[in-house]
């Protein structure tokens, strides 16, 4: 594939007539002194514009290398990228040369880490990081950036802004260092952010506020690709939920129809491991998942001799909308009756509690 030219690739674009971002495929392996890890394995969705995709699933799903494959920051080695396509807003982000990438990361897709103490440097004040990120991104003098920065942290509800922007990330609290790190990634006003467990190690109550700052920024338009364990982060951002399983999504659909009626036998089991919204523990360890036919076969309670052929199972609708599972039972010649009688039982939420848009 001929590279993309910098100059007129990186350019936004007003054309609803494609998704902003759409994967097609994508493959990502990872080498291992005991073998190929198929951290990803033809993972395929997309996000629209102003919407806001969450991807739930177990820890090792694949979640987080999906993500920094879209940009190509996960580690290579170990990892490579072998496989997929991916366009973001109608044009290849893949094949492309590093020098394009670069002016795609963080200036149109922005990715907040897990670890906000870690992404933070702690020789400079936090004023100077996001000081940085606007000049990186934007010939500003740097008094004008000081003052989108101040605004930055106020926009992410960081209190007395102008003062704390001189402070240390020592001085500020996990959930402070979390929205420093929000501040930072709109540094450059991206169209996409990706999350990958913004809300995780803080309080409820912080929780709470940093649900407000993502949600704002949905609001206002940004899209929003968000990796998450925990429901209840899940119910109160998410327009569609994909759920990720050995690699590849096996159920998506619009947040509602998903948690309302859960219809692949993973995503029942990942519902019920959870009490109240909250996350008991990861699932028991397993057997090694298969590379081919359902990966969930070895322990789901409905696997029948199909569910080994061939590659992953094909997408079949399971209700209005765009509500769809990878599962042979769902097929011309299955039955589902026994997986959606499950699935009564395996809600997180009630109908009440997440709001049917659709």
């Amino acid at each position: 594939m001929t590279t993309p030219n910098p100059s007129t690739q990186t350019t936004r674009t007003d054309s609803q007539d494609h998704p902003l971002l759409a994967v097609e495929g994508l493959t990502t392996h990872i080498e291992t002194e005991g073998g190929t890890i198929h951290a990803v394995d033809g993972v395929s969705f997309q996000v629209d514009r102003g919407e806001t995709v969450c991807i739930v699933g177990e820890s090792g799903s694949g979640k987080s290398v999906t993500c920094e494959s879209l940009t190509e920051i996960v580690p290579q080695p170990p990892a490579s990228i072998v496989d997929g396509s991916i366009q973001f807003d109608g044009e290849p982000l893949h094949d492309v040369d590093e020098a394009f990438m670069r002016r795609i990361r963080g200036n149109r897709i922005a990715h907040i880490f897990q670890n906000p103490q870690q992404a933070l440097d702690p020789v400079y004040t936090v004023g100077d990081q996001i000081v940085e990120a606007i000049q990186i991104h934007e010939t500003v003098p740097e008094t004008t950036a000081r003052e989108r920065a101040i605004d930055l942290l106020r926009q992410v509800g960081i209190p007395s802004a102008s003062d704390r922007v001189d402070e240390y990330p020592h001085e500020f609290s996990g959930g402070m260092c979390q929205r420093v790190a929000i501040a930072i990634a709109l540094a450059a006003d991206p169209d996409l952010l990706i999350a990958d467990e913004p809300t995780t190690a803080v309080d409820v109550t912080v929780q709470a506020r940093l649900i407000e700052v993502l949600r704002s920024l949905a609001d206002g338009g940004m899209s929003v690709l968000l990796i998450t364990h925990d429901l209840r982060v899940v119910a109160a951002l998410a327009d569609r939920v994909l759920v990720m399983y050995g690699g590849t999504i096996v159920e998506r659909g619009p947040v509602s129809s998903v948690f309302t009626q859960p219809s692949h036998p993973y995503t029942q089991a990942l519902f019920d491991s959870y009490d109240e919204l909250s996350r008991r523990s990861d699932r028991s360890a397993r057997d090694e998942i298969p590379t081919n036919g359902c990966r969930f076969r070895n322990e789901c309670p409905h696997a029948v001799d199909a569910c080994a052929e061939d590659d992953q199972p094909a997408f079949h609708a399971v209700a209005r909308g765009d509500h769809s599972v990878s599962c042979v039972h769902y097929g011309p010649s299955g039955d589902p009756d026994a997986i959606l009688e499950a699935s009564r039982d395996a809600r997180p939420v009630t109908s009440a509690e997440v709001t049917d848009d659709d």
